[in-house]
């Protein structure tokens, strides 16, 4: 999520969307507003990750992501859809699956919290310091402090955020490598 400041303001992309907004005003409120129309049409989805029809057609026909009611996605389904994009550089897709079912398996909307928690998670990482982060484990639990999540459901949404961090980490590494790659006279 790159990060850059406006009127006083951090802004940054949502990770995994191609969504700018301003980090300090939380997720939920965003996702609300976006699912106050009962869900999004394929269009919607698109718009928002960046990704093509077909790839998210295939992620549906693949069972990676349950199909659309009434040809509108939810808001579990929007965020499982974030996820994968999100993680998809870095994971197989099956690995990413299995991740999310693996919270699942004690809660409803497993996508949304994962999503809505990593979010949150990002936001109490300082502007770049996300890659020199050595207190990971103090972060997620920071942010799973605000979440009702408790027993396993905490254990594994722990475990799950850590993971995915360490991941949008070295994405943001790997651009910036590439990035100064770019700049060398070969």
């Amino acid at each position: 999520m790159g990060r850059k400041e406006r009127n006083g303001n951090v802004i940054g992309y949502l990770p995994g969307t191609t969504v700018e907004m301003n980090m300090e005003n939380g997720i939920q409120d965003f996702l609300n507003s976006l699912f106050a129309a009962n869900g999004l049409v394929l269009s919607q989805v698109l718009q928002l990750t960046g990704l093509s029809a077909h790839t998210v057609q295939n992620w549906v026909k693949r069972k990676f992501v349950s199909p659309p009611v009434g040809k509108k996605y939810d808001c579990d389904q929007f965020c499982r859809i974030v996820i994968i994009n999100m993680l998809n550089d870095i994971f197989q897709i099956d690995q990413i699956t299995r991740m999310i079912d693996y919270v699942a398996a004690g809660t409803a909307n497993a996508s949304s919290l994962i999503y809505t928690c990593f979010v949150d998670v990002l936001a109490l990482v300082p502007g770049d310091a996300v890659r020199t982060a050595t207190k990971l484990d103090a972060i997620v639990s920071k942010a799973l402090a605000k979440r009702s999540v408790s027993g396993e459901t905490l254990n594994r949404m722990q475990r799950v955020l850590r993971i995915m961090l360490l991941a949008h980490i070295s994405v943001q590494v790997r651009a910036e490598a590439l990035l100064e790659l770019n700049t060398l006279d070969i």
